[in-house]
């Protein structure tokens, strides 16, 4: 309590207090000060005055009774003609009420005297003058001294010359009921301020408890939300403006309790859609691992292809010289018989190698078709997979608008919520501006996948015709090497088949090329795909990056509402938008 009221600002209660009580004091004080005006005013007026009216009356009239020939024979033969100036005062006493004491002064040679005095039988007893009887005396003129308290009591006098003499008359009259009204006029409106001082301080101090103390509880209810416990309601039986305040904090710590309890929930959920979207790009990476390995091979065997029909080009080429060698030398078949069937039967022999290449191509054209085909079927999955990323991105962006909408209810207490709320939905536009770009380069390697299966169709298709130039070929050449032995009869029909199959072997050189022409673009293009699968793995891990990093919050936000204990309410419970109870 002493520190409170030397630091008022501490206290609400000393507050109150001191406001009222400052002013209720100031204005007893007013009060007080006016009473003990006012009484002063109507002693100093009234009581005073007529005392003084009556003092100067009677000092005037004991002037006027004495004589001055019986004053002078008292100071001159003060034992012989005192006694009679004493009777005078003694009889002048009689005929008044209130007076005390009347005597006769003088002043001889620089020593004051009091030549007589009622009631007493000494004269001439030398006394020193007080300043009103020094004043009178050497003035010559009426004094009236103030209210004085001495031995014998309180008293005031009235002083006044005698004419024709060198004395002055004193009368002192009882002023002990003066001064009794004077101290009552003082001591009742001093009574007047200490009780109301203390009625003020007692009610200061109720007003105070009363209005202090519900607001302490108020504040011990809002320190337990402030710690993290929303349990207690908060409960004032009151129905004044504290009352209305104390709904009002209910109202909040409900809404709070029901905001804590839904971002708990919705932070739960988050949670558990981290882990399935962390365990999705689990899955996509190595999807995009085993796509990029795939392409990567599908690239070595396009390479191998190419080296191989530039080798098939280069002996196709070598068997057109030799067909058109053949032909030159037509006219000398049968010199050249011997050399003739050695060169069908190593032709033949080139043939079947040809034959034998153009079967390897044919298969690895069809594993590359196996292996296209298996490309799309994975990237089927990607995009499914993108699109589940794309769900789950716009369920997480609903979430944290809804969490920011209840923080912002919230007010005040729930800004550390919005903003974690802002950061989920940053986190979940990126993911899904992540998504978003998955898709499209999913959608960019299906165009080039579905433009090689078509170019690998084409392919396979001129390889079948190839094949079946290749076997003409063998053909001809099992002809030429019949001719040969029948040359001499049937020279001519060499030299035809000759010319066939010198054509033959210039459209099979054509075929070959254009076949390696394809080829190499196949090749180009199975290249292009193993650099969009390594760009996709690299997407997928950016993104499997920001699903850790949703985690990361989802674990932050549910370690930040686990400091608050809620209370489960029921439906009728929970409070409304204006904290009424529905």
């Amino acid at each position: 309590m002493k520190l409170s009221i030397i630091r008022p600002k501490k206290s609400l209660k000393s507050q109150l207090t001191l406001g009222f009580l400052v002013p209720f004091v100031a204005f007893s004080l007013v009060i007080c000060l006016f009473f003990i005006n006012l009484l002063n005013t109507i002693l100093d007026d009234h009581v005073l005055s007529q005392f003084n009216h009556r003092l100067e009356e009677n000092g005037t009239a004991l002037a006027r009774t004495l004589s001055s020939q019986e004053i002078e024979d008292a100071i001159q033969r003060p034992e012989k003609s005192g006694s009679l100036l004493k009777s005078a005062l003694d009889d002048f006493i009689k005929e008044r009420e209130g007076i005390e004491y009347v005597y006769v002064l003088t002043s001889q040679d620089n020593k004051d005297y009091i030549v007589a005095l009622n009631g007493s039988d000494e004269y001439m007893k030398e006394s020193p003058f007080t300043p009103e009887q020094e004043k009178a005396f050497t003035e010559e003129h009426a004094v009236v001294s103030s209210i004085y308290t001495d031995q014998w009591g309180v008293h005031k006098s009235f002083f006044i010359p005698i004419e024709g003499t060198d004395t002055i008359v004193g009368v002192d009259m009882d002023a002990s009921f003066i001064h009794s009204l004077e101290q009552k006029a003082l001591f009742y409106p001093l009574l007047f301020l200490v009780l109301s001082v203390l009625l003020g301080t007692g009610s200061a101090i109720w007003l105070g408890s009363r209005i202090s103390s519900p607001i302490k509880r108020l504040a011990g209810f809002t320190q337990e939300i402030a710690d993290g416990n929303l349990r207690n309601p908060i409960r004032l039986d009151r129905e004044d403006e504290i009352g209305m305040l104390a709904g009002s904090f209910e109202s909040m710590r409900r809404q709070l309790n029901a905001v804590i309890q839904n971002v708990h929930e919705k932070a739960e959920d988050l949670s558990q859609s981290g882990n399935t979207l962390f365990a999705s790009f689990q899955e996509l990476t190595e999807a995009s691992d085993q796509i990029a390995s795939s392409t990567q091979t599908e690239a070595m065997g396009a390479e191998d292809r190419s080296r191989h029909l530039e080798s098939l080009s280069n002996l196709m080429l070598d068997m057109t010289e030799a067909v058109e060698q053949m032909n030159k030398e037509t006219g000398q078949i049968k010199e050249m018989a011997t050399e003739t069937s050695h060169l069908s039967q190593s032709g033949s022999q080139q043939v079947e190698t040809i034959s034998s290449q153009i079967q390897s191509i044919k298969q690895n054209g069809l594993v590359s078709q196996e292996n296209l085909s298996d490309l799309n079927s994975k990237l089927t999955r990607i995009s499914e997979i993108v699109e589940l990323i794309r769900n789950v991105s716009a369920q997480t962006n609903l979430l944290s608008l809804n969490a920011a909408i209840e923080a912002a209810r919230a007010g005040e207490a729930g800004k550390g919520f919005a903003v974690v709320a802002q950061e989920i939905q940053k986190l979940a536009q990126q993911t899904a501006a992540s998504a978003q770009d998955i898709t499209a380069t999913v959608e960019e390697i299906n165009k080039q996948t579905n433009k090689v299966l078509t170019l690998n169709e084409t392919n396979v298709e001129d390889m079948m015709k190839g094949v079946d130039m290749i076997e003409d070929s063998g053909k001809l050449f099992s002809k030429i090497f019949q001719a040969v032995e029948e040359l001499e009869t049937r020279s001519e029909r060499i030299f035809t088949n000759s010319r066939l199959v010198s054509n033959a072997s210039e459209e099979a050189l054509t075929a070959i090329q254009e076949i390696s022409a394809i080829s190499e673009q196949g090749t180009a293009i199975t290249q292009e795909i193993a650099a969009s699968a390594q760009q996709q793995n690299q997407v997928v891990e950016t993104a499997q990056q920001q699903s850790g990093k949703l985690r990361e919050v989802a674990y932050i936000l549910q370690e930040m509402v686990s400091r608050f204990e809620t209370l489960q309410e029921t439906d009728s419970e929970r409070p409304t938008r204006t904290g009424v109870k529905q």
